[in-house]
């Protein structure tokens, strides 16, 4: 018996309709008339991708701009994630502090050999500097690359190529926010799935506050638009983890059985789901959108990469007490950078170029290139001693921006926004330093000299 009282002929497929293979005909009608749904992660990909692919992607985007629909909330989590993503779209200077890692561990190796084979001292140097001055070319060419990936992107928005391939095509076709009780209603049952486990989203569990329902609201969405649309609809989406993903083997076999059958039991329509790699092979096959297989596996690779790397722990991994011996530490090995960083927490987490220089008494021809690895590396030793998470996030990194004196140069640095409040908690002691009394000491007689006039 239906729902409705009625009787339904069930056979093999009613009520397992997520068990089904979809074939390639009804994934060409759901492209030709359903509704194609991007997620936030494909529209923050295009900055992550090269420049042949997000062309490819945009092309295939356009050809089916009259099915697309993207929920308000994907658009929510587009700007909230925008600038961190353009900041960095590769992870360069992660790398690059990884490569420092294993740059000294090599010369480590190195140095021991050298030792037990009592190599001489210039010998041993000259093998140190070939050593050093290959990981340092390397992290060169890597970062002048960074420059050049990131050279199209501009925090104007209306100098962003992005989002001038975007804005035509996502016109008129983005859903409004949701209302004020339907939100809260929304948010209440995402953190409900979260704690319980059901999908989606129960893998952002990790993420602060109402954020952890942040793929619930999307799911929600799209369902309110599928019961008045009445229309199946296909998720394009970088995702893969489990909370989406039914998972076989270790394979992708499509949407969880519990998405489909609770879109059918919403909409009486199917539910399915493409990777962007997939998107591109059948917009060449269906709306002659030429690719190649390069283009496919850059997109590919981006994706899974971008997605494994999504899970930020709680407070990016990182604990008080961590943070206070990565201070202590600093303070011992690094002094400018521990100012800096004090400096930064005091300013709501920023710091700007000008002030790293003021504060370290540097000239102004002294690069900032590699300014952020003494945090890095004494990070990994903090790690080393379970004060905080192995996958824990950089607490400082590089701002590249408009108030960049050069391409290439950062414009100041930025405390990440995981770690900042757990900083502001760490000893007073460890967060005093000269240039914030200064500061607050200059900023008193101001006031001062105010009050007499």
């Amino acid at each position: 018996m239906a729902d409705d009282g009625t009787q339904v002929d069930r056979g093999l497929f009613e009520g397992f309709e997520g068990y089904r293979t979809v074939g390639r005909d009804e994934i060409a009608r759901v492209l030709a008339e359903g509704l194609i749904v991007p997620d936030a992660n494909v529209l923050l990909n295009l900055y992550r991708y090269t420049a042949d692919s997000r062309a490819n992607l945009v092309s295939v985007l356009e050809k089916v701009s009259a099915q697309l629909w993207v929920p308000h909330q994907v658009l929510v989590e587009f700007w909230r994630n925008r600038e961190s993503v353009m900041r960095d779209p590769g992870d360069s200077e992660k790398t690059i502090d990884e490569l420092e890692e294993h740059s000294r561990k090599a010369v480590n190796a190195l140095q021991a050999w050298s030792n037990r084979v009592s190599l001489p001292m210039e010998v041993a140097k000259k093998l140190v500097g070939h050593i050093e001055d290959g990981f340092a070319q390397v992290a060169e060419e890597m970062q002048a690359h960074s420059v050049m990936v990131t050279a199209d992107f501009s925090r104007d928005t209306s100098d962003d190529m992005v989002l001038k391939s975007l804005e035509p095509i996502l016109k008129g076709r983005v859903g409004p926010a949701m209302e004020e009780s339907l939100y809260k209603k929304a948010v209440t049952e995402g953190l409900r799935r979260v704690a319980a486990e059901e999908p989606p989203g129960y893998k952002d569990k990790k993420k602060e506050g109402d954020r952890a329902a942040g793929d619930y609201l999307v799911w929600e969405q799209i369902l309110l638009e599928g019961e008045n649309r009445q229309k199946s609809v296909v998720l394009i989406t970088a995702d893969t983890k489990e909370d989406w993903w039914r998972m076989e083997g270790g394979e992708r076999r499509g949407p969880r059985i519990e998405l489909v059958q609770e879109m059918y039991r919403r909409t009486g329509q199917r539910f399915l789901m493409l990777r962007p790699a997939q998107l591109l092979q059948y917009g060449q096959d269906f709306f002659s959108v030429s690719t190649s297989d390069e283009v496919v596996r850059d997109v590919e690779s981006v994706d899974i990469a971008v997605s494994r790397a999504s899970e930020i722990p709680p407070g990016g991994g990182w604990t008080v007490e961590g943070l206070g011996l990565l201070l202590v530490r600093l303070n011992s090995e690094a002094m400018v950078q521990a100012d800096v960083l004090r400096v930064a927490v005091k300013q709501s987490g920023f710091v700007s170029r000008e002030q790293v220089y003021e504060i370290a008494g540097y000239s102004p021809e002294r690069s900032l290139r590699g300014f952020t690895r003494p945090i890095n590396r004494l990070s990994q030793f903090v790690k080393s001693m379970d004060m905080a998470e192995v996958d824990a996030v950089d607490v400082l990194w590089a701002v590249y921006n408009e108030d960049s004196p050069e391409i290439g140069w950062a414009a100041g640095f930025r405390v990440h926004r995981e770690v900042l409040p757990l900083l502001k908690l760490v000893p007073s002691s460890l967060l005093e330093c000269d240039y914030i009394t200064n500061v607050e000491s200059a900023n008193e007689g101001s006031d001062e000299k105010e009050g007499e006039r």
